[in-house]
């Protein structure tokens, strides 16, 4: 298992959830009038969720083979993640981004406080 790393910087958690924020909204506005940049945001977001696995456990790199491994990721997280890669123009990817993301960050923060 790839655990948690209770020292990972949180400012560098919380400049990636930032980040993610931005690429957000442009998704939710490049939905919303079914703009083709999409694809390229969603794969920018990708991309940020798998610097949160890499930050949040202390790692050099992401490993997608064994994604399971990570304690931060939420239940079902795997089958989730496969979707989103598999599907990164489809709004139903998206929400389920947006939901890996939001329950990423409360294990987080349930990780922080059990291992303190």
């Amino acid at each position: 298992m790839i655990r948690f790393d209770r020292d990972s910087q949180q400012e560098n958690l919380n400049i990636i959830l930032q980040q993610w924020s931005s690429v957000k909204e442009r998704l939710q506005h490049g939905y919303e009038l079914k703009n083709k940049e999409v694809h390229s945001y969603m794969l920018e977001a990708i991309s940020l969720y798998n610097k949160l696995l890499v930050e949040a456990s202390g790692t050099d790199d992401f490993d997608k083979i064994d994604l399971n491994k990570y304690e931060v990721l939420p239940l079902n997280g795997v089958e989730r993640y496969e979707f989103i890669v598999m599907h990164p123009s489809h709004y139903a990817a998206y929400r389920q981004l947006n939901e890996l993301f939001e329950e990423t960050k409360k294990k987080i923060a349930r990780l922080r406080i059990q291992n303190k």
